[in-house]
């Protein structure tokens, strides 16, 4: 039942993260159509006209498009610090993306430099993933079932609310205000959540991208993702990006508050939150084994990495 129970927690936090299904119908939109939507979305000053419905479904349907599609395709591949923080502490780590995966080095423990037996525990898992090919492909199967998951939330957005414009912000992202679509039906199971959720959303007009979603359940909703769950209104799902110097978008933050009941009766808590900073590129082509040599202990950090997480954290409202 622990197993099941942790099973559930995890594949509820990362059915929120990044993108492989797309859907062949979007590449048969009409030039058109998208130029009408992306004119109108273009167009006005600082705060701008209110675009049309039309223009309006049009621009989460791109804007979805794009972000499965820079999931599914990476321009390029980035080092960064990855913060994760949950009841149980945090776990501060240097990771690698590579095109066979990503791998990480343990660097600090509930703001505190891993012990002698957390840095031997690290250093034998990372022996081990250079060494090892078949565990090297167990990990990647699993970081794409991870991806998966979080692309079949991203996917289902522009059909699981009623959007409406709501204004731009300081630096010209386009604000939706979002509820749920009475029509709805998910495409899978992660997207079920999405059923009893309202919020807001800044997507990037020239690029059509997702700077921001904040989503909070105005209902409670029932899941079943190997378990039984009922989250219960009010939980909170925060994700934002930031464009990088290089035009890439990266994942700078991602924030689950979720409360509810497992197996009817049981409690069930997911507070999680996950804040990145300090994005470096590295060779497109790095294998793993090169991606472990690059993470050991001797290397330097990025200056000020520890004030970036935590600005990231305070702008966000979380810190």
């Amino acid at each position: 039942m622990n197993s099941q129970r942790e099973l559930g927690r995890n594949g509820i936090m990362q059915s929120m993260r990044k993108i492989l299904t797309t859907r062949m119908a979007w590449l048969c939109l009409t030039a058109a159509v998208l130029l009408r939507g992306f004119n109108a979305i273009a167009a006005g000053g600082a705060q701008g006209p209110a675009l049309p419905t039309s223009s309006i479904s049009q621009l989460v349907k791109n804007m979805a498009w794009n972000e499965l599609q820079a999931s599914e395709h990476p321009a390029h591949y980035y080092r960064y610090i990855q913060r994760a923080i949950s009841s149980d502490g945090s776990r501060t780590t240097e990771e690698i993306a590579t095109r066979y995966g990503r791998v990480s080095r343990l660097i600090e423990v509930n703001g505190h430099r891993p012990d002698p037996q957390q840095i031997e525990k690290d250093e034998q898992l990372l022996a081990r993933i250079a060494t090892d090919t078949q565990f090297q492909k167990a990990r990647l199967k699993d970081q794409q079932s991870e991806q998966l998951r979080r692309d079949n939330v991203i996917e289902d957005m522009p059909d699981a609310f009623i959007y409406t414009y709501a204004g731009r912000d300081a630096n010209g992202a386009i604000m939706l205000k979002f509820r749920p679509a009475p029509d709805f039906s998910p495409s899978s199971r992660q997207s079920l959540v999405l059923e009893g959720m309202a919020g807001e959303m800044w997507i990037d007009p020239s690029s059509q991208r997702m700077v921001k979603v904040d989503g909070t359940l105005i209902r409670d909703v029932t899941i079943g993702w190997g378990f039984l769950a009922r989250l219960r209104t009010g939980g909170r799902f925060l994700l934002e990006q930031a464009k990088d110097a290089d035009g890439t978008w990266q994942q700078i933050l991602l924030s689950v508050r979720f409360d509810g009941t497992e197996f009817i009766f049981k409690p069930l808590h997911i507070h999680e939150t996950l804040v990145r900073c300090c994005f470096e590129r590295v060779p497109d082509d790095l294998t793993i084994p090169e991606a472990v040599h690059m993470l050991q202990p001797s290397t330097a950090l990025p200056n000020g990495w520890q004030s970036k997480l935590d600005d990231i954290l305070k702008s966000s409202g979380l810190h």
